[in-house]
C-alpha cells in the first residue's frame, strides 16, 4: 500500500525543469488568450454599475481604506473584512478611471482558469482535460455576473480559494519538508483571505479532500489523508481562524448577513432546501447551458469574431498540449468508476457552492453572483461526463467539447456586451451632467429633471448611487438630490410598494407630492404624508438629456479636457468617450430595426433599465429552464420609450398582462402610441393586440402608453405587464 501511495503522490513530479515549464505554459496560455479575446472587443469600457458608485463615494468622503472592519465606513460588512480590498487596490492604482478595475477582474479570471486547469490535471493526469477545465471555468454560463465589477470581490475570493487549494495540493508533494510546510502555511493563509473576502469560501474547506477522493478513490484517499494529517491540519487552521474571527466580530455589529437571513434563519433554510436542487443544481448543470445555446442562436448577427477567436484558442491549446507529450503518463486507463467519483465530487461542490444562498430568498430569484461558487463543481462534473463520453466515442466527446466552448464563449461575450451597454448609458448621463454643471451647489438642493426616464432604476443610479457618483466626480458631498422623470412628472421617491410620487414646478417653488395612501392584504392603510416644498432660490436644477446633447465641443467641454483637477481627470479618465458600438462583435441588438420587444428582461437576471415611468422593477418567475419577468404598473399612466425604424406601411402590436389588481382594471385599459389613441382588442383574459399604421410611428424614439385605473385597496397597483411586441404582419411572437 505504501508503494502505491508513494507512486500516487509523485504523479506531479515531472522528468525535467523544461517539462514543468511546458505544463505550466499549457495551464496559462489558453486561459490568457481566452481572456484577451473577451476583453478585446470592449477594451476598458466597463465601469461601475451599482454598489461600485457607493464605494467610490466612500473613498471620496472618508479616504481610501482596504479593510471593512467594525470601525470602517462599511462596518456592516465586517464579517467580510477583505470584501473591499480589490476595489481599494484598483482605486489606489488609478482613482480617476476604471482601467485597473478591468485589469484586476481579468487577472482574477486568469488565476481561476490556471488553478482549475492545474487541479483537473492533477485529478485526471491529463493536460488536455486540464486545459479544457481551465477554459470552461472562465466561460461557464450559469452565473450572469462574472463580467461586472459588482462581483469583483467574489471573483477574487473564488480565485484565491482555488489558488490556495492548488498550493495545498502541491505542498503534499514537495520533496523538501521545510518548503512543503511553508507552502502549506501560505495555502492556509490564502484560504483565510478567501473566506474574509466572501464567506461562501468557507464551505470549500472540503475541496482538497474531494480532489484527492476523485483522484485516488476512497481507500487510498483515507490512507493519504492520514499520512499527511498534520498538513491537512494546517489547511484547516485557515478556516478555523476565520470562524474564530466571525465568533469574535458578529456580536459587535448588525451584519449584512444577519439582515439578509432575518431572525428565522433555520425556517428560511428548511423552506428553501428544495431550491438547492431545483434551482442551484439544475441551473449549474443544465439551465445555464440551455440559456447559452439560445443566446448564441439569437443574439449575434454574424459569428466571424467568435469563429476566429475560438480557432486561435483551439490552436494555442493544441500546441501547448502537444509540447507536454513527454510528460509522465499513467500506466493504464482509469476505469469508469473514476469518472463517477469525479462526477460525485463535482456534484457535491455544486451543492456547497449554492448552499449559502438558501438563507436569502431574494438571491434565489436571480442568477447574478449566486452561481460563481457553484461553477467549479459544474466544471468537474462536466469533465467526468466528457471522460465517460470519450470512453463511448471520442468523436462525440470532442463534438460536445466544441459545442460547450462555442456557446459558453458566445454567452460571456454577450454578458460583457450587456453590462458595457449599461455602463455606457450611465457614462453618457454623467457626461451630460458634467458638461453643463460645475458642481457648485452650496447648501442647495439639486433637482435633476430626467428626460431619459431611467434614473433610479437598479441599473441606473438607484437611490443614493447618483449622489455617490457625483460625490466621486466632483470631490465633495451632494447631500440633497431630488430626481424627477420628465414624462409623467414622476418623483423618484418610492414608498414601501415601490410606487413613486409626483413633481410639480410652480413659479416660485418645487413641490414634491408623496404617493397617496394605500392598503392591501397584510398592509393597513398607510398614512398621508405632507408634500415637500422647496423654494426655487434654494434649488439648482439641471436637465439630463444625453440623447439630444450637442456633440460639438462647448467652452466647458474644452475646460474639462484641459482641467488638471479631479473632475477633469475623471472626465478624461472614462467619461469623455464616444458612444459605445461594438465593431468587432456584430450583436443583433446593435442593428436598427423595425421590431420592438420588451419583457422587462429577456435572459434571467440580465434586465436592462426600463426606459419609462409608472412601473415597478421587474420580478422574475423562476421555472425549471425558462425564466420569465414582468413588472407591475403603479400609476394611472405608465409608458415605455423605444427605438424604432418603420419600414412597412403597418405593424401589429401584441402583448400580455398576466395579473390584474381587480377585474375592472382590464376594462379601463387604454393604449396610446406617441400620444395617439390606439384601438385594441382583448383576445383572451390577458392577451391584447392592435394594428399600427406607419404614420403613427417615428424614425427614432417612440412612446407606448398604458392608461388604466389603479386599486388603492391592492397596494395602489394596476396590472402586471408580461411583455409587449411590435412586429411586421405574420411574424410570430418571440419567447421570453
Amino acid at each position: 500500500m505504501t508503494n502505491i501511495t508513494e507512486q500516487t503522490l509523485s504523479d506531479e513530479s515531472f522528468a525535467s525543469t523544461s517539462g514543468k515549464v511546458n505544463v505550466w505554459v499549457a495551464h496559462i496560455v489558453p486561459s490568457a488568450i481566452l481572456i484577451f479575446a473577451l476583453w478585446l472587443p470592449f477594451g476598458f469600457s466597463l465601469t461601475g454599475l451599482i454598489e461600485e458608485w457607493g464605494i467610490l463615494g466612500l473613498f471620496t468622503s472618508h479616504g481610501l481604506f482596504y479593510i471593512s472592519d467594525t470601525s470602517s465606513p462599511l462596518a456592516a460588512h465586517a464579517l467580510r473584512p477583505l470584501t473591499i480590498f480589490p476595489q481599494a487596490v484598483a482605486y489606489y492604482l488609478d482613482p480617476y478611471s476604471f482601467k485597473y478595475w478591468n485589469l484586476l477582474l481579468a487577472l482574477s479570471l486568469l488565476i481561476k482558469g490556471v488553478c482549475m486547469s492545474y487541479i483537473t490535471k492533477y485529478i485526471t493526469k491529463s493536460t488536455k482535460l486540464g486545459v479544457i477545465a481551465g477554459i470552461l471555468i472562465i466561460i461557464y454560463p450559469a452565473d450572469t455576473m462574472q463580467l461586472a465589477f459588482r462581483a469583483l470581490h467574489i471573483n477574487w475570493a473564488l480565485s484565491i480559494l482555488l489558488l490556495s487549494t492548488a498550493l495545498f495540493i502541491g505542498s503534499l508533494h514537495q520533496k523538501s519538508t521545510p518548503a512543503s510546510y511553508i507552502q502549506g502555511i501560505v495555502s492556509a493563509s490564502l484560504l483565510f483571505a478567501a473566506c474574509a473576502m466572501y464567506e461562501s469560501s468557507l464551505l470549500f474547506i472540503v475541496l482538497p479532500t474531494l480532489i484527492i477522493l476523485a483522484k485516488s478513490g476512497v481507500r487510498s484517499s483515507i490512507h493519504q489523508i492520514r499520512k499527511k494529517a498534520f498538513k491537512h491540519t494546517i489547511w484547516l487552521a485557515g478556516a478555523l481562524s476565520y470562524i474564530a474571527y466571525v465568533i469574535h466580530t458578529a456580536p459587535l455589529i448588525n451584519s449584512y448577513q444577519s439582515a439578509l437571513s432575518g431572525s428565522n434563519s433555520l425556517d428560511t433554510l428548511l423552506h428553501s432546501l428544495p431550491n438547492l436542487f431545483s434551482i442551484g443544481l439544475l441551473r449549474t448543470l443544465l439551465g445555464g447551458w440551455y440559456d447559452a445555446a439560445k443566446i448564441t442562436n439569437s443574439e449575434f448577427h454574424t459569428y466571424w469574431y467568435i469563429t476566429f477567436s475560438l480557432t486561435v484558442i483551439t490552436a494555442a491549446s493544441a500546441l501547448t498540449i502537444f509540447i507536454t507529450k513527454k510528460e509522465k503518463k499513467p500506466n493504464a486507463k482509469k476505469p469508469l468508476s473514476s469518472a463517477l467519483l469525479l462526477f460525485a465530487s463535482g456534484f457535491t461542490l455544486v451543492l456547497l457552492g449554492y448552499f449559502p444562498y438558501l438563507l436569502s430568498p431574494a438571491h434565489q430569484s436571480i442568477s447574478q453572483r449566486t452561481f460563481l461558487f457553484a461553477s467549479p463543481g459544474g466544471v468537474l462534473a462536466l469533465i467526468a461526463i466528457l471522460i465517460a463520453a470519450r470512453k463511448a466515442n471520442k468523436y462525440i466527446a470532442n463534438g460536445l467539447i466544441a459545442f460547450l466552448v462555442l456557446i459558453g464563449f458566445s454567452t460571456q461575450l454577450y454578458q460583457f456586451h450587456h453590462y458595457v451597454k449599461i455602463s455606457d448609458r450611465q457614462r453618457m448621463i454623467l457626461k451630460n451632467i458634467v458638461e453643463q454643471f460645475d458642481g457648485e451647489i452650496g447648501d442647495k438642493t439639486l433637482v435633476v429633471i430626467d428626460k431619459t426616464n431611467q434614473l433610479n432604476h437598479t441599473w441606473m443610479f438607484l437611490n443614493g448611487n447618483l449622489q455617490a457618483a457625483l460625490n466621486y466626480v466632483y470631490g465633495h458631498p451632494f447631500n440633497k438630490i431630488e430626481v424627477c422623470h420628465e414624462r409623467g412628472n414622476e418623483w423618484q421617491m418610492s414608498d414601501s410598494v415601490e410606487r413613486k410620487g409626483k413633481c410639480e414646478e410652480t413659479a416660485n417653488e418645487w413641490i414634491f407630492h408623496y404617493p397617496t395612501p394605500i392598503s392591501g392584504p397584510g398592509v393597513p392603510l398607510t398614512p398621508a404624508i405632507e408634500d415637500k416644498a422647496i423654494s426655487k432660490s434654494q434649488v439648482v436644477s439641471i436637465t439630463v438629456d444625453p440623447d439630444e446633447a450637442d456633440s460639438n465641443a462647448t467652452p466647458r467641454t474644452n475646460l474639462l479636457r484641459n482641467d488638471p483637477g479631479r473632475t477633469g481627470l475623471i472626465y478624461r479618465g472614462f467619461i469623455d468617450q464616444l458612444k459605445y458600438h461594438n465593431s468587432l462583435v456584430d450583436f443583433e441588438d446593435q442593428n436598427n430595426s423595425d421590431h420592438y420587444f420588451w419583457g422587462f428582461g429577456k435572459w434571467w437576471s440580465m434586465e436592462l433599465p426600463t426606459a419609462g415611468s409608472g412601473w415597478r422593477e421587474s420580478v422574475w418567475s423562476v421555472n425549471k429552464l425558462n425564466h420569465t419577468s414582468a413588472a407591475w404598473k403603479t400609476s394611472e399612466s405608465a409608458f415605455l420609450n423605444f427605438e424604432f425604424k418603420p419600414k412597412e406601411d403597418s405593424y401589429h402590436l401584441k402583448g400580455q398582462f398576466d395579473i390584474f389588481a381587480n377585474p375592472t382594471i382590464k376594462n379601463s385599459m387604454r393604449i396610446q402610441i406617441n400620444d395617439i389613441n390606439l384601438p385594441f382588442k382583448w383576445r383572451d383574459e390577458q392577451y391584447f393586440e392592435a394594428e399600427i399604421s406607419k404614420i403613427q410611428l417615428k424614425n427614432g424614439v417612440n412612446t407606448i402608453t398604458f392608461t388604466s385605473d389603479t386599486d388603492d385597496k391592492y397596494y395602489g397597483l394596476s396590472a402586471r405587464l408580461d411583455w409587449v411586441e411590435i412586429v411586421k404582419h405574420r411574424t410570430s411572437s418571440k419567447n421570453k
